[in-house]
């Protein structure tokens, strides 16, 4: 597949043209360069001619050749390039699309879109959007130096797309990676259910202040960010940054990238349209506007999505009735040997229990029971015949919401599958009914198998 780049002839695409040619040149892939006459918006700097502009696309063509030794073929488009880029087929079916974010003259749309920003926004493939004369791409890709790199990576289909691009991006050269994740510490508590006291006076002089991460939050957090990230092959360092704050996550990104003073940007983009983009904004857009560095945005076909696999780890929620012990045994069987089961038992808070309620996570046992439900769930583990072939882990929690506590306790433990055991037989005496599983599987994230006993 080739590299394009596309150029309205004029100065500042002189370094986009000059990248592109590079990356094609170190990946031994053809670079296509695509020239746009621009009819609308002519200017002294731009092609007075159809000719003059054949004559100046196949110059840059020849300087790109002498450079850099590539492969470049020449096509010239004639119209608005917004929609010529977006619609021509060279540019959706190659490996990597680059044009400059400057010399491109004003949007003829009304909302004023820079033409960048429209294109990524289309894009079926990743574009990388150069901003000034593009020095430090080009010396990366000749091998001279290293990538200093940011990647904005969430648990979104954006966000898991951004990471599988830095493997692109490290069979090109070498890359040093710092890979953030702009998270809200009240949301996560929310989601993950820690609990830490809610009076502030309660809270550790370090940790009062609202941006600041709770320590066992960070530890998932981290957790759940190497898991997307995964093994990195190729050449440079890996940093994972979890940057605390609340807004937009994009003024976050760009605050990072200007401390670290890096070299390019990586991020998803949810290529949303219409009113659904202005409804819920877009990080990619944001940071195409107001990044100093060069951006990548990378569309979500490129997010990887999770081959089917045994769970290596399975959460089973217990009531200490006959259906959680039918869940525990279908679960350890799930497992391969290596793998891990965790036991979850639910305390729901009686009307004569006094006590204030976490809003943003689940309260252990009562001191008073604690003891004897750890050990009884300690006393299941050791009924299961062949159970010392799997890591068991056991917890117990107070919730007034059962299938919340335990969507909570799935995302804090980043279990593969949820088994839960039910029954409405006469003399059932457990409180995970059918009326409990309907609600965790609309709730959870996680695949849920219910086992109705």
């Amino acid at each position: 597949m080739s590299v394009v780049c596309a150029t309205n002839l004029t100065q500042p695409a002189v370094g986009a043209a000059t990248v592109a040619a590079a990356i094609a040149a170190r990946l031994g892939e053809p670079l296509c360069l695509v020239g746009v006459r621009d009819v609308e918006h002519l200017s002294p700097e731009l092609p007075s001619s159809r000719a003059e502009a054949r004559q100046r696309l196949e110059a840059e063509a020849s300087r790109l050749r002498v450079s850099f030794g590539a492969t470049v073929e020449t096509h010239l488009l004639q119209g608005s390039p917004s929609w010529l880029l977006v619609g021509d087929e060279r540019c959706q079916h190659s490996r990597l699309m680059v044009l400059s974010a400057d010399g491109w003259g004003p949007s003829s749309s009304w909302r004023r879109v820079p033409l960048y920003e429209r294109v990524a926004s289309h894009s079926l493939v990743p574009v990388l959007v150069v901003r000034g004369e593009g020095r430090s791409l080009t010396e990366w890709a000749l091998g001279h130096r290293h990538l200093v790199v940011l990647a904005g990576v969430d648990d979104s289909s954006t966000g898991r797309a951004a990471a599988a691009w830095l493997h692109e991006l490290r069979r090109i050269g070498p890359c040093d990676v710092v890979v953030a994740n702009v998270c809200s510490p009240a949301e996560e508590r929310q989601r993950l259910g820690i609990h830490t006291p809610a009076h502030v006076a309660l809270l550790e002089p370090a940790v009062r202040r609202m941006e600041v991460l709770d320590p066992q939050v960070e530890r998932v957090l981290l957790r759940e960010m190497r898991e997307r990230v995964g093994e990195l092959p190729g050449e440079g360092s890996v940093e994972l940054l979890l940057e605390p704050g609340f807004g937009r996550p994009a003024d976050h990104l760009l605050h990072v990238a200007k401390a670290r003073e890096v070299d390019l940007v990586v991020v998803g983009t949810h290529q949303r349209a219409g009113l659904s983009r202005l409804w819920h904004g877009s990080v990619s857009a944001n940071v195409l506007r107001h990044a100093e560095q060069s951006v990548a945005c990378v569309p979500p076909s490129w997010a990887v999505s999770q081959r089917p696999a045994p769970p290596r780890s399975v959460l089973v929620p217990v009531d200490f009735s006959d259906a959680s012990h039918l869940a525990i045994s279908q679960a350890r069987s799930l497992v391969r040997p290596g793998g891990r089961v965790h036991l979850l038992h639910v305390h729901r808070r009686r009307a004569t229990e006094l006590g204030w309620l976490d809003h943003y996570g689940v309260l252990p046992e009562p001191p008073s029971e604690r003891a004897q439900v750890l050990h009884r769930l300690e006393d299941l583990v050791a009924r299961e015949s062949g159970g010392g072939q799997v890591e068991w882990t056991v917890e117990g929690v107070t919730g007034d919401d059962v299938a919340q506590a335990i969507c909570q306790a799935t995302e804090r433990e980043g279990v593969d599958l949820v088994c839960l055991g039910t029954s409405d037989a006469p003399g059932h005496f457990g409180y995970l009914d059918d009326a409990v599983a309907r609600e965790l599987v609309e709730r959870c994230r996680r695949p849920v198998m219910v086992l109705h006993a």
